[in-house]
């Protein structure tokens, strides 16, 4: 009787064995696939963008308006420009004589507030980088082949601007992205990730919905981007002109340029 039980239960382990193994296949292979339609719709999106003229870009100089807005309250708007050589420099000017001015390079950063010229804290520094790590153009121009990067597709859905599909980015810290790319067009639509909370900032729940496309030589550019935290919409960017490849000097991304 005991060696019969022993022999039923040896066969009941195998049978769990057995499934286990099976479903840990069967796991691997959706992850494969997952990770498969993510990386080719990323490579559409990057199409769609421009593909090879896209990712060539050296600088971007953008003007147009900004609008801040306080849990949907619209709080003020100003002119702006702004400046981008990729891959870590930027110089975004505010008001109609560029009266505030935050530079960043790296790790370095300042700030000019009608002519005085500060160090930017800290914080300010890590809310740039914490910025640029989730900038569409960072991921998809160079973090999209960081080692370690995964990527998951997450089906089809329904926004506003129409049907998209969506992918997951998520890095050896973490760190998850998710891109929301037109199912017809191909363009990004719609960002979500989570910025860093630090100093007295709490972590937010950050979104970037893109629309109003333009083609500049032969790449596409959102015309228009709206920002919400945490739900709520926190400012919206409307650009008015795109310029690229100005082989922008790198002292312009020094607080003692002169124009």
């Amino acid at each position: 009787m005991r060696a019969h039980l022993n022999l039923r239960t040896i066969i009941i382990l195998l049978i769990c064995v057995l499934g286990q193994g099976q479903s840990l296949q069967a796991q691997s292979e959706y992850l494969k696939e997952a990770e498969a339609k993510a990386r080719d719709l990323l490579t559409k999106a990057i199409e769609a963008l421009g593909g090879e003229a896209y990712l060539k870009i050296q600088d971007v100089h953008r003007t147009g308006k900004f609008y801040q807005f306080s849990k949907d309250d619209l709080r003020g708007g100003a002119l702006f420009q702004s400046f981008e050589k990729f891959p870590l420099k930027q110089r975004f000017e505010m008001g109609k004589k560029s009266e505030i001015v935050n530079i960043n390079d790296g790790d370095k950063g300042w700030k000019i507030e009608y002519k005085v010229v500060k160090n930017q804290s800290p914080e300010e520094i890590t809310l740039y980088q914490a910025g640029l790590k989730h900038s569409l153009d960072q991921i998809l121009r160079e973090r999209i082949n960081e080692p370690g990067m995964k990527f998951r597709y997450l089906g089809k859905s329904r926004m506003d601007l129409g049907e998209v599909e969506g992918v997951q980015l998520i890095d050896k810290d973490n760190d998850r992205v998710k891109i929301f790319i037109n199912a017809s067009s191909f363009l990004p639509a719609k960002m979500e990730f989570k910025s860093p909370g630090f100093g007295k900032r709490w972590p937010t729940d950050d979104e970037r919905i893109f629309y109003n496309y333009h083609e500049i030589q032969g790449v596409q550019f959102p015309f228009s981007t709206v920002r919400f935290s945490n739900g709520y919409k926190a400012s919206e960017f409307h650009l008015e002109m795109v310029k690229l490849n100005q082989a922008l000097p790198d002292a312009l991304f020094t607080p003692n340029y002169k124009k």
